[in-house]
């Protein structure tokens, strides 16, 4: 069902054709083609109401007191026990609100006669006053607005396919979602992270090699765990090194700072790894630091 005046369009059999039949025939397929669509809720036929993940951003725009939504598409699940409802809007919709000055809501809503909700068979976007709650919406709330600036608020909603492939080769020329999942023929595992994919859970790499050691890494989603073996050590009371600097992809999301304990009192240190990628060491205390081969292991969360 296709609206030309608002540019929208609704999902094929998810309206009743004709309101006043004896039988909605189209409900027994929206609430099973519908939902299986949708990102459970938590009941059986219902769906979380969201935007699809690639939707543009910001969704909506604000022009004085026009506010203009994107072409995109969502779920809209505005009544309990009725099922879900899949929408695109194909054009951009332009709807007004009164006054620059004041908060509103931007939503996308729904009116379904033949299901005893509204007074009509559409999919339409509307604007209420800030004050409504969402409860009291049939549809999805997309955008705040306040003062003429809009501000999306609509869930961003990932399908969690898993995209197999023979390569890593074939992998890599997939452009997909963030967060979706990939899977080669021999079993390993990829997760699609900054617009690449990274491996779900890493071989131990050796990330800095020098004369004086190795800091070997190994990766399980946003977890890493490093293993620093170093040969050797400063002495003094507060001396300190540097191992090197992480590659792209190991560093953590803010500086993460662990102990070295040594034995009998001695090589009391401090690891410091930042967010930049440097790596470093400090002793912490009295002189006469053991100055031989050490090991410490640190995990953190990366980006």
């Amino acid at each position: 069902m296709t609206d030309e005046t608002t540019s929208m369009v609704g999902f094929p059999l998810t309206y009743d054709a004709d309101a006043g039949g004896p039988a909605y025939t189209a409900q027994s397929y929206q609430m099973t083609a519908g939902a299986a669509h949708a990102i459970p809720d938590g009941s059986p036929f219902g769906g979380v109401q969201g935007v699809r993940a690639g939707s543009p951003s910001p969704l909506v725009s604000m022009d004085g007191t026009t506010a203009t939504v994107s072409p995109h598409m969502g779920w809209l699940c505005p009544w309990s026990g009725s099922g879900a409802y899949e929408y695109a809007i194909i054009r951009p919709v332009q709807v007004s609100v009164e006054s620059s000055t004041s908060s509103y809501k931007i939503a996308v809503v729904l009116a379904d006669q033949a299901a005893g909700h509204g007074s009509g068979e559409r999919v339409s976007v509307q604007s209420y006053s800030g004050s409504v709650d969402d409860r009291m919406i049939d549809g999805l709330v997309i955008a705040t607005v306040s003062a003429g600036i809009a501000s999306d608020t609509a869930p961003v909603i990932s399908q969690t396919a898993t995209v197999s492939v023979s390569s890593l080769d074939r992998l890599q020329a997939v452009s997909a979602a963030e967060g979706m999942q990939g899977m080669l023929a021999d079993g390993s595992r990829y997760v699609r992270r900054g617009g690449a994919w990274a491996p779900v859970v890493t071989q131990p790499t050796a990330l800095i090699s020098s004369q004086q050691g190795t800091v070997t890494g190994i990766r399980a989603g946003d977890t890493v765990q490093l293993t620093i073996a170093w040969r050797s050590a400063s002495g003094g009371s507060w001396g300190s090194g540097s191992f090197g600097i992480l590659p792209v992809g190991w560093r953590p999301l803010i500086d993460v700072t662990a102990p070295y304990q040594g034995r009998d009192g001695a090589s009391q240190r401090q690891i410091s790894i930042k967010s930049n990628g440097t790596a470093s060491y400090q002793n912490m205390g009295g002189a006469g630091q053991n100055t031989g081969g050490w090991t410490v292991t640190v995990c953190y969360l990366a980006g």
